[in-house]
């Protein structure tokens, strides 16, 4: 049998006994039930459509830091909430103005979710002088196409960014130009179905020739003609993020390849051992006559931050430099484009920026 209601203690007897401070949970949890089911019907109704998954993160601006090493420490130096913080960019030092210059053009606001992305696309150019950030309203920008490289022409006397298709610019001081390379090498489009091998760039100061490593074969260019040169580094040691960078002391360009690091005297290729630093951004120190690489480090990481290993070309091999409180890269920035670094031949200092896009 079912048991007996008790004489005198009804269900809604029972419920108006309660004290209101029992009773208010229960309401508002009704409460917030009969809202909820209202709200999503109402946004079913409207457009016939379900309703947006949640997006996570602010979309704000994190502020970017410099990290500038002197050859014993680095030091960190945050950017202005005026200043540039994109997730992709490329740096040069500028000679002949004695700046640093800048071109940012990643995204600087991010949100996660099922339909996140990006929602601050920038463009623009910064020069930075060693103090504070200035902004240039360029009628001319570089159009970015995969990895490029920005570097230093003597012979132009101006910085030279190179897009991952061939093509070029100049930075004159307050706007960009194009910079005509008529008869070049057949780059295909990064990305594209032809895509099939990386290519590297940079700027030979002892022959004034701006040289392109396309795997196979090399191309330089005089200004107005290019010679091919047949010997080329070996196509299994590509990287997406190819650098080509100037060891003044000993007159050649260094490439750090996927297995092995590659010199090139003007005539010909040679190949070096190398450890286990394929990612990472090299730059010419002038004070201290060596190349500085600074790699993401993915197994030194917590929940705020990963860290990074920094590594010296003597050109014959390559030293990591132990240290402690190194750059430090924001976990939303480990996973981004290679990390751009310059030497200030004015302040004697490599300066390396990083984001937190």
């Amino acid at each position: 049998m079912w048991p007996t209601q008790l004489s005198g203690s009804s269900p809604a007897r029972a419920w108006s006994n309660r004290g209101l401070r029992s009773r208010m949970p229960a309401i508002l949890g009704i409460a917030a039930l009969l809202a909820g089911a209202s709200i999503g019907s109402w946004l079913s109704i409207r457009g016939g459509q379900p309703a947006k998954p949640a997006l996570y993160g602010t979309g704000r601006p994190t502020p970017a830091t410099l990290w500038t090493w002197d050859g014993n420490a680095y030091t960190s130096r945050p950017v202005p909430s005026t200043g540039p913080s994109s997730n992709a960019a490329d740096m040069a030092y500028d000679r002949s103005r004695g700046l640093i210059v800048l071109w940012d053009h990643g995204c600087a606001s991010m949100v996660m979710g099922f339909q996140g992305g990006c929602i601050a696309q920038v463009n623009r150019t910064w020069t930075w002088d060693g103090r504070t950030w200035t902004a240039h309203q360029t009628q001319t920008n570089p159009t970015a196409a995969g990895p490029g490289a920005m570097l230093f022409d003597g012979r132009l006397g101006r910085v030279v960014y190179v897009n991952g298709a061939g093509k070029a610019w100049t930075w004159g001081g307050y706007d960009w130009a194009a910079l005509p390379l008529p008869g070049g090498p057949n780059i295909p489009v990064p990305g594209s179905a032809t895509d099939s091998s990386s290519f590297a760039v940079g700027y030979d100061e002892r022959r004034d020739l701006l040289v392109f490593a396309i795997f196979g074969a090399t191309w330089s260019w005089n200004g107005s003609r290019w010679t091919e040169i047949a010997s080329g580094i070996d196509p299994a040691d590509a990287r997406p993020d190819a650098h080509l960078v100037y060891d003044n002391a000993h007159q050649q360009l260094v490439y750090v390849g996927s297995h092995d690091t590659w010199t090139w005297d003007g005539t010909r290729w040679q190949q070096h051992l190398q450890p286990a630093i394929a990612a990472g951004t090299m730059v010419y120190d002038r004070v201290r006559a060596t190349i500085l690489l600074v790699q993401p480090d993915s197994s030194d990481c917590d929940r705020t931050a990963c860290g990074t290993t920094t590594w010296t070309w003597d050109s014959a091999a390559w030293t990591r430099i132990p240290m402690v409180g190194g750059p430090l890269l924001p976990l939303t920035r480990s996973g981004g484009s290679a990390l751009p670094l310059a030497f200030d031949e004015a302040l004697g200092v490599t300066v390396m920026f990083a984001s937190a896009s």
